[in-house]
């Protein structure tokens, strides 16, 4: 049977200019039901009020995924490596044994919107490195789009989808793998379970095919793929 966790339940953290909902026990935010989904230890959407810079946090041994969903980020790792990420941006930050991570909303007027999911890696300790991509939608209706390409991500995977009203999307579960499923926008119904932004459906190595129908209006989902834990 799917695990559903309700959007209502999850935890609203504010700090530094950054409002977050969490999916996941994070920060001051403790759900002992929810600690994570297999290697899925954060889900969490956030937005960087106008110019806020959040204090640097000192990140290790975790696989951190940025996708800036709207709006203009600035990021550096405080000893020189620096970019941004505008509307549509992935970036990928294997921290390894450790890395500072800075980041900065370059807009005064307007907020930042990203979704930030935390991986727990395989191997402990690694070099640290950064992949950056991008992502796109609402360019493919109907069809799952990665966020980033499925080998740097590997062995977990991460797709988002665009679906027009009254239109449907497949969702295949392969074996072995964990799937999360998380509405980030308008309706839908997996069954009889009625599912709204923020509501989420986890699937622990159970096999299937399912169709989601945009309910009332666009539908945009978010997907994580982790191995079934050994």
């Amino acid at each position: 049977m799917p695990l559903h966790r309700p959007g209502s339940g999850r935890g609203r953290l504010s700090r530094d200019g950054v409002a977050a909902v969490h999916s996941f026990s994070a920060g001051e935010f403790v759900d002992r039901a929810w600690t994570g989904f297999g290697a899925l230890r954060v889900l969490a959407e956030e937005t960087l009020a106008p110019g806020a810079a959040p204090p640097p946090q000192r990140r290790a041994n975790m696989r951190i995924l940025t996708w800036v969903r709207c709006g203009a980020l600035a990021w550096s790792d405080g000893a020189g490596e620096a970019g941004e990420l505008y509307g549509g941006g992935v970036q990928l930050l294997d921290a390894g044994r450790g890395t500072e991570q800075v980041e900065r909303n370059l807009s005064a007027e307007s907020p930042v919107e990203l979704v930030r999911l935390w991986l727990q890696p395989a191997a402990l300790n690694t070099p640290p490195r950064r992949l950056v991509g991008g992502v796109a939608p609402a360019a493919q209706p109907g069809g799952w789009c990665p966020l980033l390409d499925d080998e740097a991500l590997a062995p977990a995977r991460a797709s988002a989808a665009r679906v027009a009203p009254g239109e449907a999307i497949e969702l295949r579960l392969a074996p072995g793998r964990w799937t999360w499923l998380h509405v980030l926008h308008g309706r839908t119904a997996l069954g009889a379970q009625a599912l709204a932004a923020g509501d989420a459906v986890g699937w622990a190595d159970e096999p299937g095919v399912h169709a989601l129908a945009a309910l009332d209006g666009p539908l945009e989902l978010l997907r994580i793929e982790v191995p079934a834990p050994a």
